[in-house]
């Protein structure tokens, strides 16, 4: 779950990125019912400024250098030719910045400036600096990034920013042999709460992981999260740390009593294992939907997203931006079935409304490629804060008996697809 140093196939990318792709098909005071089951960036050109980066859908628009600007930079001489900032993709010219036989530049500097853009979008083509893939997200100032443009190479849900992937932040837990696990049957405690971790495949306490706290619904056992969230049947398994925690009353499910044990539960599982706390993710169903909700809000500090699923009202905690000071913003993915006859629809549109009120989103929106049946159905708010997008999934997926409660079957896919890309 993090932070703001994101802010199989399909293309989610946060707003670093403005839009996003695919390249083939990507919390309550009182608790509540219980529910049960239902998973290459482009190598840039060398260096130079360009302009924005590939238009979505449209990989391969772009030249060597990212999007043609009618002038080059300033410059007595061209002896590199007649380019652009950034050329079309064009085999002539070598401009400061780009390559290109397009826009005539008011003489390229000598014509050696370089021949491509820093740090495009991952489409066929680099794009500029900065340059946008699929999405919208922070543009991205370092080589490459993933999952940029829109039909490029690596493709699925996007980073969020374009080239501009956060740098890891090894926790203290880096370097420690042997760390206590616990398990379903043997869990650990911190402040009254049970909890256990399962670590990845070929985990190296050397090695910083990013992470995963998945927080079960109301009355079902400590193992329902490990058991039928996904995230041990897909590429989390090998490349997250999996945090199982179980609210203190299992009755009564996760609620406000519960939000101050998050603080002493982050600080062990940071300082026993090696965490990137640059990429930390909380979710849940039902109450632990609420829950992760929650803390998108007040532990936005340390988590860089949070995906909220089936949830309800809490009045502790009211969905209202201008009442809630939060810590910061997170990518919010919001889940809710459309037809949920165990805590109703009415809470999904309006926990999506108070983060695309915190993340400053627009009205509009975009579908999800790959994601577009109504077993899913999700959409992407534009105009959020570079690197914080919301997603919108309104399914009908029967989940739990048939109520559309349930965690819908897409739910680990989708979420290990943009996770892993920050």
């Amino acid at each position: 779950m993090i932070r703001r140093t994101v802010r199989a196939t399909f293309a989610l990318v946060p707003n670093r990125v403005r839009n996003f792709v695919f390249a083939a098909a990507i919390l309550s005071a009182g608790g509540l019912s219980a529910c049960t089951p239902g998973d290459s960036p482009v190598t840039p050109p060398t260096t130079g400024h360009g302009g924005s980066g590939a238009s979505p859908g449209t990989a391969g628009t772009t030249g060597a250098g990212g999007t043609v600007t009618t002038t080059g930079t300033a410059g007595t001489s061209s002896a590199g030719g007649t380019s652009a900032i950034a050329g079309t993709s064009g085999s002539t010219g070598a401009g400061l910045g780009g390559t290109g036989a397009a826009g005539t530049g008011i003489a390229g500097s000598t014509g050696t400036g370089g021949a491509s853009a820093e740090g495009g979008g991952s489409g066929s083509s680099a794009a500029g600096r900065g340059g946008a893939g699929a999405g919208g997200g922070r543009a991205g100032a370092t080589a490459g990034g993933s999952g940029g443009g829109n039909t490029g190479t690596g493709g699925t849900i996007g980073s969020g920013g374009a080239g501009s992937k956060a740098p890891v932040q090894a926790s203290s837990g880096c370097g420690k042999t042997n760390p206590q696990t616990g398990s379903g049957s043997s869990p650990l405690m911190v402040s009254n709460h049970m909890y256990y971790v399962k670590l990845p495949t070929a985990y190296d306490g050397m090695k910083p992981f990013p992470v995963i706290f998945m927080f079960n619904p109301t009355n079902n056992p400590i193992t329902w999260a490990e058991q039928n969230a996904g995230f041990e049947q897909n590429g989390a398994k090998t490349g997250a740390i999996r945090v199982y925690p179980h609210p203190q009353n299992s009755s009564a499910g996760w609620g406000a009593g519960d939000v101050s044990f998050f603080q002493p539960l982050y600080d062990q599982i940071t300082s026993n294992f090696c965490v990137d706390k640059a990429r930390v993710f909380a979710t849940g169903e039902s109450s632990g939907g609420d829950f992760s909700s929650i803390l998108g809000c007040e532990h936005a500090n340390k988590l860089r997203s949070a995906a909220p699923c089936s949830t309800k009202d809490v009045p502790q905690y009211p969905l209202d931006a201008t009442k809630r000071k939060c810590t910061g913003e997170v990518t919010a993915v919001v889940m809710q079935g459309k037809n949920d006859n165990v805590v109703g629809p009415e809470n999904g549109p309006k926990t999506r409304d108070f983060y695309v009120a915190v993340n400053h989103c627009g009205k509009t929106t975009v579908p999800v490629p790959g994601y577009t049946d109504t077993l899913s159905n999700c959409v992407q708010y534009q105009g959020c804060d570079d690197g914080y997008p919301v997603y919108w999934c309104q399914h009908t997926d029967p989940n739990y008996s048939g109520t559309n409660h349930g965690w819908p079957t897409f739910a680990p896919k989708f979420l290990w697809e943009l996770w892993s890309s920050y």
